[in-house]
């Protein structure tokens, strides 16, 4: 049986964007794969670059939150992963105890970085003296707070509270209504061009000096290559060096990207492919 990775424990948001994702995936409801949690993003990834598991499925951006760093910079430490598929989920984060209380009486409250992040707004207005302690993931949050008998809280999805029998001290407490998540699912071969539109990932590294970003942006622009998402990461290497995660609308082998791809290897400008995969549905697409 093959095997899919995903940030777990059970009952994360990756497992239950997971849950959906393979439903929409002929070839995962003829023959379902074994899935398998990880405790970090960087385990999985690697995991599935080492071939421990076939394919890994991983959080890559939030609407509200932005770009999932750890994910874009285990991305590109990899050697044989490719992006195949996106699919963008809603996420509506809970307020989870293991008894009712009163906001009030919460001393901590405890999730992952991107979930605490996206409900800073509630957290302000409603717990202003809470503790916040980040954990590897929403699900570890919720499962930890289930075994302690204190005034302590988690932020996760509903799915957790029933697997650790917690408490929806509230629903929806996400500052923005319509918050997703972009979740890629990666494999070790490139996905074969598609009957509708696809995007290309691409990491570019810019040397540091003027007009270089530039020049990368002007190949694509004159070309009418769209380019639907840019986001810059320290190279990790040297103070000031940025390497850029670059989203473009097309497959790989189209003639134009081959055209920029050649262009920019002319100019000694280093550039990895990420993948080429489908772009989500537009019943998927919510932001």
């Amino acid at each position: 049986m093959k095997k899919i990775g995903y940030l777990g424990p059970k009952g994360s948001f990756s497992e239950e964007a997971l849950h959906l994702f393979l439903t929409t995936q002929s070839e995962f409801i003829d023959s379902p794969p074994e899935l398998i949690p990880f405790s970090t993003i960087p385990r999985l990834l690697f995991a599935c670059d080492d071939k421990e598991i076939d394919w890994a499925f991983v959080p890559l951006e939030n609407s509200t939150e932005g770009q999932v760093g750890v994910t874009m910079d285990t991305l590109g430490q990899t050697e044989h992963l490719f992006i195949n598929h996106e699919f963008v989920h809603p996420i509506d984060q809970c307020l989870l105890a293991h008894e009712p209380m009163p906001l009030a009486q919460i001393e901590r409250v405890y999730s992952h970085e991107q979930a605490i992040g996206q409900c800073r707004e509630f957290l302000e207005k409603h717990l202003p003296n809470a503790q916040q302690v980040t954990c590897l993931s929403t699900a570890e949050a919720a499962h930890r707070i289930s075994s302690i008998r204190e005034n302590w809280a988690a932020i996760g999805p509903r799915r957790a509270a029933q697997l650790y029998n917690l408490h929806l001290l509230q629903e929806c407490i996400q500052d923005a209504t319509l918050n997703a998540t972009r979740f890629v699912l990666v494999s070790h071969s490139l996905a074969e061009m598609s009957d509708g539109d696809d995007k290309t990932s691409l990491l570019v590294i810019a040397e540091n000096k003027p007009g270089s970003l530039y020049r990368i942006l002007g190949e694509f622009a004159k070309r009418q290559i769209n380019l639907s998402r840019i986001e810059s990461r320290p190279s990790k290497r040297i103070l000031g060096e940025y390497v850029f995660f670059v989203d473009v609308d097309g497959y790989v082998f189209a003639p134009p990207i081959q055209e920029v791809l050649w262009a920019l290897k002319e100019e000694r400008i280093s550039v990895k492919l990420l993948g080429s995969y489908p772009k989500a549905q537009p019943h998927e697409r919510i932001f």
